[in-house]
Protein backbone atom coordinates (compact mmCIF):
# COMPACT_ATOMS: atom_id res chain seq x y z
CA UNK A 1 0.00 0.00 0.00
CA UNK A 2 2.87 2.03 0.96
CA UNK A 3 4.70 1.49 -2.09
CA UNK A 4 1.33 2.27 -4.26
CA UNK A 5 0.94 5.42 -2.54
CA UNK A 6 4.78 6.52 -3.28
CA UNK A 7 4.66 5.80 -6.68
CA UNK A 8 1.14 7.78 -6.81
CA UNK A 9 2.69 10.77 -5.64
CA UNK A 10 6.14 10.31 -7.73
CA UNK A 11 3.80 10.26 -11.18
CA UNK A 12 1.61 13.11 -9.86
CA UNK A 13 4.72 15.03 -9.08
CA UNK A 14 5.93 14.13 -12.41
CA UNK A 15 2.99 15.14 -14.66
CA UNK A 16 3.68 18.89 -12.98
CA UNK A 17 7.36 19.15 -13.41
CA UNK A 18 6.77 17.39 -16.98
CA UNK A 19 3.65 20.40 -17.48
CA UNK A 20 6.31 23.10 -16.66
CA UNK A 21 9.24 21.82 -18.25
CA UNK A 22 7.34 21.54 -21.79
CA UNK A 23 5.50 25.01 -21.00
CA UNK A 24 8.24 26.49 -20.76
CA UNK A 25 10.03 25.01 -23.16
CA UNK A 26 7.62 25.79 -25.72
CA UNK A 27 7.54 29.36 -24.49
CA UNK A 28 11.46 29.75 -24.91
CA UNK A 29 10.75 28.88 -28.07
CA UNK A 30 8.39 31.13 -28.78
CA UNK A 31 9.81 34.17 -27.26
CA UNK A 32 12.83 33.16 -29.88
CA UNK A 33 10.94 33.48 -32.16
CA UNK A 34 8.77 36.58 -31.64
CA UNK A 35 11.36 39.19 -32.98
CA UNK A 36 12.43 37.12 -35.69
CA UNK A 37 9.03 35.95 -36.79
CA UNK A 38 7.25 36.90 -40.20
CA UNK A 39 3.69 35.58 -39.49
CA UNK A 40 3.00 39.09 -37.60
CA UNK A 41 1.95 41.10 -40.83
CA UNK A 42 0.09 43.87 -41.89
CA UNK A 43 -2.46 42.51 -44.54
CA UNK A 44 -3.59 44.41 -47.98
CA UNK A 45 -6.58 42.28 -49.25
CA UNK A 46 -8.17 42.55 -53.10
CA UNK A 47 -5.40 44.72 -54.65
CA UNK A 48 -6.39 44.16 -58.43
CA UNK A 49 -4.44 45.02 -61.54
CA UNK A 50 -5.67 44.56 -64.95
CA UNK A 51 -4.36 45.11 -68.40
CA UNK A 52 -3.39 44.35 -71.91
CA UNK A 53 -2.11 40.97 -72.82
CA UNK A 54 0.44 41.99 -75.79
CA UNK A 55 3.77 40.68 -77.14
CA UNK A 56 5.56 42.83 -74.49
CA UNK A 57 3.16 40.54 -71.88
CA UNK A 58 4.81 40.07 -68.23
CA UNK A 59 2.97 38.36 -65.26
CA UNK A 60 5.82 39.88 -63.08
CA UNK A 61 5.02 43.64 -64.27
CA UNK A 62 1.42 43.19 -63.05
CA UNK A 63 2.29 41.59 -59.94
CA UNK A 64 4.99 44.24 -59.44
CA UNK A 65 2.13 46.99 -59.70
CA UNK A 66 0.02 44.96 -57.10
CA UNK A 67 3.13 45.86 -54.89
CA UNK A 68 3.14 48.98 -55.44
CA UNK A 69 -0.79 49.96 -55.41
CA UNK A 70 -0.63 47.76 -51.88
CA UNK A 71 2.11 49.73 -50.53
CA UNK A 72 0.11 53.17 -51.41
CA UNK A 73 -2.79 51.58 -49.64
CA UNK A 74 -1.46 50.63 -46.53
CA UNK A 75 0.15 54.25 -46.28
CA UNK A 76 -2.79 56.05 -46.35
CA UNK A 77 -4.45 53.46 -44.34
CA UNK A 78 -1.59 54.47 -41.46
CA UNK A 79 0.21 57.68 -41.55
CA UNK A 80 -1.00 60.74 -41.43
CA UNK A 81 -1.65 63.04 -44.48
CA UNK A 82 1.11 65.22 -44.07
CA UNK A 83 3.55 61.98 -43.57
CA UNK A 84 2.61 60.73 -46.93
CA UNK A 85 5.64 62.95 -48.84
CA UNK A 86 8.01 61.17 -46.67
CA UNK A 87 7.42 57.94 -48.01
CA UNK A 88 6.07 58.69 -52.04
CA UNK A 89 9.37 58.11 -53.74
CA UNK A 90 10.03 54.96 -52.18
CA UNK A 91 11.33 52.20 -54.92
CA UNK A 92 9.74 48.91 -55.71
CA UNK A 93 12.98 47.05 -54.49
CA UNK A 94 12.31 48.85 -51.20
CA UNK A 95 8.70 47.99 -51.29
CA UNK A 96 9.69 44.16 -51.78
CA UNK A 97 11.79 43.71 -48.81
CA UNK A 98 9.18 44.59 -46.67
CA UNK A 99 6.38 42.10 -47.75
CA UNK A 100 7.03 38.71 -46.57
CA UNK A 101 4.80 36.88 -49.45
CA UNK A 102 1.96 37.68 -51.43
CA UNK A 103 -1.26 35.20 -52.15
CA UNK A 104 -2.95 35.23 -56.24
CA UNK A 105 -6.43 35.31 -54.90
CA UNK A 106 -8.36 35.25 -58.38
CA UNK A 107 -6.55 35.48 -62.14
CA UNK A 108 -8.06 35.27 -65.53
CA UNK A 109 -6.64 35.52 -69.13
CA UNK A 110 -9.57 36.29 -71.24
CA UNK A 111 -8.90 37.46 -74.64
CA UNK A 112 -6.76 39.92 -74.67
CA UNK A 113 -6.91 41.04 -71.10
CA UNK A 114 -5.11 39.83 -68.12
CA UNK A 115 -6.87 40.41 -64.60
CA UNK A 116 -5.43 39.45 -60.90
CA UNK A 117 -6.72 39.76 -57.63
CA UNK A 118 -3.85 39.57 -55.24
CA UNK A 119 -3.58 39.53 -51.10
CA UNK A 120 -0.46 40.89 -49.60
CA UNK A 121 0.88 39.93 -46.48
CA UNK A 122 3.83 42.88 -45.13
CA UNK A 123 5.69 42.03 -42.06
CA UNK A 124 4.72 44.37 -39.10
CA UNK A 125 8.24 44.54 -37.91
CA UNK A 126 10.10 45.25 -40.86
CA UNK A 127 7.23 48.08 -41.82
CA UNK A 128 7.89 49.51 -38.35
CA UNK A 129 11.34 49.58 -38.79
CA UNK A 130 11.42 51.28 -42.07
CA UNK A 131 9.06 53.85 -40.16
CA UNK A 132 11.27 54.21 -37.67
CA UNK A 133 14.19 55.13 -39.50
CA UNK A 134 12.33 58.14 -41.27
CA UNK A 135 10.94 58.97 -37.86
CA UNK A 136 7.36 58.86 -38.42
CA UNK A 137 5.20 57.57 -36.14
CA UNK A 138 1.72 55.08 -37.68
CA UNK A 139 -1.64 54.82 -36.50
CA UNK A 140 -3.91 51.57 -36.26
CA UNK A 141 -7.10 53.38 -35.93
CA UNK A 142 -10.15 50.42 -36.06
CA UNK A 143 -13.07 51.39 -38.26
CA UNK A 144 -15.92 53.67 -36.55
CA UNK A 145 -19.35 55.27 -37.32
CA UNK A 146 -19.94 58.76 -36.82
CA UNK A 147 -22.72 61.24 -37.34
CA UNK A 148 -21.18 64.07 -39.92
CA UNK A 149 -23.47 67.45 -39.59
CA UNK A 150 -22.19 69.78 -41.99
CA UNK A 151 -24.09 73.68 -41.32
CA UNK A 152 -23.38 76.05 -44.25
CA UNK A 153 -24.18 79.94 -43.91
CA UNK A 154 -23.91 82.09 -47.48
CA UNK A 155 -23.78 85.66 -46.34
CA UNK A 156 -25.51 85.15 -42.89
CA UNK A 157 -28.26 82.83 -44.00
CA UNK A 158 -28.37 79.40 -43.25
CA UNK A 159 -28.97 76.91 -46.30
CA UNK A 160 -31.20 74.15 -45.82
CA UNK A 161 -29.62 70.19 -46.62
CA UNK A 162 -30.86 70.26 -50.17
CA UNK A 163 -28.96 73.66 -51.28
CA UNK A 164 -25.99 72.28 -48.88
CA UNK A 165 -22.85 70.87 -51.54
CA UNK A 166 -21.21 69.23 -48.00
CA UNK A 167 -24.53 67.90 -47.13
CA UNK A 168 -25.41 66.15 -50.59
CA UNK A 169 -21.92 65.53 -52.04
CA UNK A 170 -20.34 63.74 -48.51
CA UNK A 171 -21.19 60.55 -49.22
CA UNK A 172 -20.07 60.75 -52.70
CA UNK A 173 -16.79 61.95 -53.12
CA UNK A 174 -13.94 58.71 -52.06
CA UNK A 175 -11.04 59.19 -49.92
CA UNK A 176 -8.54 56.20 -49.98
CA UNK A 177 -9.02 54.10 -47.11
CA UNK A 178 -12.03 55.26 -45.83
CA UNK A 179 -12.02 54.63 -41.89
CA UNK A 180 -14.82 56.31 -41.28
CA UNK A 181 -18.83 55.36 -42.27
CA UNK A 182 -20.41 58.36 -41.82
CA UNK A 183 -24.18 59.11 -41.63
CA UNK A 184 -25.85 62.04 -42.25
CA UNK A 185 -28.37 63.77 -39.72
CA UNK A 186 -31.94 64.56 -40.87
CA UNK A 187 -33.10 67.86 -41.38
CA UNK A 188 -34.75 69.17 -38.13
CA UNK A 189 -35.78 72.81 -37.34
CA UNK A 190 -35.31 73.04 -34.01
CA UNK A 191 -31.80 72.13 -34.42
CA UNK A 192 -31.66 74.57 -37.22
CA UNK A 193 -33.05 76.99 -34.89
CA UNK A 194 -30.03 75.90 -32.18
CA UNK A 195 -27.47 76.24 -34.10
CA UNK A 196 -28.44 79.72 -36.19
CA UNK A 197 -28.75 81.27 -32.11
CA UNK A 198 -25.71 80.02 -31.76
CA UNK A 199 -23.61 80.33 -34.96
CA UNK A 200 -21.43 83.89 -33.18
CA UNK A 201 -20.82 81.71 -30.26
CA UNK A 202 -20.34 78.17 -31.99
CA UNK A 203 -17.50 77.01 -29.48
CA UNK A 204 -20.67 76.80 -27.10
CA UNK A 205 -22.60 74.97 -28.59
CA UNK A 206 -23.73 71.59 -27.10
CA UNK A 207 -23.49 69.54 -30.66
CA UNK A 208 -24.02 65.85 -28.42
CA UNK A 209 -27.74 67.45 -28.08
CA UNK A 210 -27.94 67.55 -31.73
CA UNK A 211 -26.48 63.86 -32.15
CA UNK A 212 -28.02 62.14 -29.30
CA UNK A 213 -31.16 61.36 -31.20
CA UNK A 214 -29.32 59.32 -33.73
CA UNK A 215 -27.75 56.70 -30.99
CA UNK A 216 -24.46 57.32 -32.06
CA UNK A 217 -22.01 59.54 -29.82
CA UNK A 218 -18.78 59.72 -32.57
CA UNK A 219 -19.38 62.99 -34.86
CA UNK A 220 -17.93 65.44 -36.71
CA UNK A 221 -19.83 68.84 -36.67
CA UNK A 222 -18.58 71.29 -39.38
CA UNK A 223 -19.91 75.22 -39.16
CA UNK A 224 -18.53 76.65 -42.35
CA UNK A 225 -19.41 80.58 -43.09
CA UNK A 226 -19.08 82.21 -46.46
CA UNK A 227 -18.95 86.05 -46.90
CA UNK A 228 -16.06 88.16 -48.52
CA UNK A 229 -14.67 85.34 -50.54
CA UNK A 230 -13.90 83.30 -47.71
CA UNK A 231 -14.88 79.91 -46.17
CA UNK A 232 -14.32 79.89 -42.78
CA UNK A 233 -15.07 76.27 -41.19
CA UNK A 234 -15.09 75.72 -37.55
CA UNK A 235 -14.96 71.75 -37.23
CA UNK A 236 -15.52 69.63 -33.76
CA UNK A 237 -15.20 66.33 -33.27
CA UNK A 238 -15.86 63.65 -30.72
CA UNK A 239 -14.58 60.14 -31.54
CA UNK A 240 -14.29 58.03 -28.15
CA UNK A 241 -14.82 60.72 -25.77
CA UNK A 242 -12.26 62.34 -26.77
CA UNK A 243 -13.40 65.83 -28.37
CA UNK A 244 -11.67 68.31 -30.42
CA UNK A 245 -11.92 71.54 -32.20
CA UNK A 246 -9.81 73.37 -35.30
CA UNK A 247 -10.51 76.46 -37.45
CA UNK A 248 -9.88 76.07 -41.53
CA UNK A 249 -10.36 78.80 -44.13
CA UNK A 250 -10.64 78.73 -47.66
CA UNK A 251 -10.06 81.19 -50.29
CA UNK A 252 -13.49 81.16 -52.84
CA UNK A 253 -14.45 83.46 -55.01
CA UNK A 254 -17.06 81.69 -56.05
CA UNK A 255 -19.38 79.68 -53.74
CA UNK A 256 -21.11 77.78 -56.79
CA UNK A 257 -17.75 76.66 -58.37
CA UNK A 258 -18.20 72.52 -57.49
CA UNK A 259 -14.66 71.90 -58.57
CA UNK A 260 -13.19 73.81 -55.81
CA UNK A 261 -15.82 73.08 -52.84
CA UNK A 262 -15.21 69.30 -54.48
CA UNK A 263 -11.59 69.87 -53.33
CA UNK A 264 -12.44 70.96 -50.17
CA UNK A 265 -14.71 68.69 -49.63
CA UNK A 266 -11.98 66.13 -49.96
CA UNK A 267 -9.81 67.72 -48.03
CA UNK A 268 -12.07 68.43 -44.95
CA UNK A 269 -12.96 64.76 -45.19
CA UNK A 270 -9.48 63.74 -45.41
CA UNK A 271 -8.40 66.11 -42.30
CA UNK A 272 -11.93 64.18 -39.87
CA UNK A 273 -9.68 61.19 -40.75
CA UNK A 274 -6.65 62.45 -39.56
CA UNK A 275 -8.41 63.68 -36.14
CA UNK A 276 -9.08 60.10 -36.22
CA UNK A 277 -5.92 58.61 -36.62
CA UNK A 278 -3.83 61.09 -34.30
CA UNK A 279 -5.75 59.33 -31.57
CA UNK A 280 -4.10 55.86 -32.25
CA UNK A 281 -0.94 57.32 -33.31
CA UNK A 282 1.81 54.74 -32.27
CA UNK A 283 5.57 56.45 -31.35
CA UNK A 284 8.39 53.57 -32.19
CA UNK A 285 10.93 55.89 -31.30
CA UNK A 286 10.96 53.85 -27.77
CA UNK A 287 8.84 50.52 -26.92
CA UNK A 288 7.34 50.89 -22.95
CA UNK A 289 7.54 47.70 -21.32
CA UNK A 290 4.78 46.21 -18.59
CA UNK A 291 5.41 43.27 -16.63
CA UNK A 292 1.98 41.18 -16.37
CA UNK A 293 0.92 38.31 -13.65
CA UNK A 294 -1.45 35.59 -16.28
CA UNK A 295 -3.39 33.05 -14.34
CA UNK A 296 -3.80 29.88 -16.06
CA UNK A 297 -4.91 26.21 -15.14
CA UNK A 298 -4.51 24.52 -18.45
CA UNK A 299 -1.89 24.54 -21.49
CA UNK A 300 -4.58 25.80 -23.63
CA UNK A 301 -4.31 29.26 -21.83
CA UNK A 302 -0.64 29.67 -22.31
CA UNK A 303 -1.22 28.41 -26.03
CA UNK A 304 -3.93 31.33 -26.68
CA UNK A 305 -2.15 33.79 -24.74
CA UNK A 306 0.80 33.16 -27.45
CA UNK A 307 -1.53 33.25 -30.04
CA UNK A 308 -2.62 36.61 -28.67
CA UNK A 309 0.36 38.48 -28.29
CA UNK A 310 1.28 37.59 -32.04
CA UNK A 311 -1.69 38.81 -33.47
CA UNK A 312 -1.48 42.00 -31.79
CA UNK A 313 1.18 44.41 -33.67
CA UNK A 314 2.12 46.96 -31.27
CA UNK A 315 4.05 44.46 -29.46
CA UNK A 316 7.16 44.45 -29.90
CA UNK A 317 8.93 41.43 -27.89
CA UNK A 318 7.94 39.59 -24.92
CA UNK A 319 10.05 37.86 -21.91
CA UNK A 320 8.91 34.98 -20.01
CA UNK A 321 10.20 36.12 -16.40
CA UNK A 322 8.84 33.66 -13.63
CA UNK A 323 6.52 30.67 -14.44
CA UNK A 324 4.67 27.80 -12.09
CA UNK A 325 2.17 25.55 -12.89
CA UNK A 326 -0.82 28.53 -11.38
CA UNK A 327 0.66 31.44 -12.84
CA UNK A 328 3.41 33.20 -14.82
CA UNK A 329 5.17 36.83 -15.05
CA UNK A 330 5.58 37.99 -18.69
CA UNK A 331 7.40 40.97 -19.21
CA UNK A 332 6.12 42.99 -22.59
CA UNK A 333 7.68 45.42 -24.77
CA UNK A 334 5.15 47.07 -26.73
CA UNK A 335 4.65 50.65 -28.12
CA UNK A 336 1.85 52.86 -27.64
CA UNK A 337 0.68 53.29 -23.97
CA UNK A 338 -1.17 51.07 -21.40
CA UNK A 339 -4.34 52.50 -22.50
CA UNK A 340 -3.68 51.43 -25.91
CA UNK A 341 -2.51 48.14 -24.76
CA UNK A 342 -5.43 47.57 -22.72
CA UNK A 343 -7.77 47.83 -25.70
CA UNK A 344 -5.35 45.61 -27.88
CA UNK A 345 -5.65 42.85 -25.26
CA UNK A 346 -9.56 43.41 -24.72
CA UNK A 347 -10.32 42.44 -28.16
CA UNK A 348 -9.14 39.12 -28.12
CA UNK A 349 -10.80 38.46 -24.71
CA UNK A 350 -8.55 39.80 -22.16
CA UNK A 351 -8.98 42.31 -19.09
CA UNK A 352 -5.60 43.85 -18.08
CA UNK A 353 -6.08 45.42 -14.37
CA UNK A 354 -3.83 47.08 -11.68
CA UNK A 355 -3.76 45.61 -8.33
CA UNK A 356 -1.81 47.50 -5.53
CA UNK A 357 1.04 48.35 -8.18
CA UNK A 358 1.08 44.94 -9.57
CA UNK A 359 -0.47 44.22 -13.48
CA UNK A 360 -2.82 41.62 -14.05
CA UNK A 361 -3.75 39.81 -17.45
CA UNK A 362 -7.30 38.19 -16.81
CA UNK A 363 -8.69 35.99 -19.62
CA UNK A 364 -12.55 36.79 -19.49
CA UNK A 365 -14.32 33.04 -19.92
Amino acid sequence: MKSYLLLKYLVDNLREYIFIFFTATIFLFILFTKSFSEENVFTINNVTVKGEIDLNFSREKYINKAFLNSFEILMNKILLTRDFTKVNNIKLKQIKSLINSFQILEESYRKDEYKAKIKIFYSDAKVKKFLRQKNISFSQPENITAIFFPVLFIDNEIQNFNENFFYTQWLKVEINNELINFILPLEDLEDISKITKMKNNIEDLNVDSLVNKYDEKNYAFALMNYEAAKLNIYLKTNFNKNKTSKNISHDVKNINDELILNSILKELKLEITDLWKEQNLINLLMPLSISLKFQHSKLEDLDKLRSTLYKISIIENYTLEEFNINNSIFKIYYYGNPKKLRSELSKFGYMLMNNQGVWHLILNE
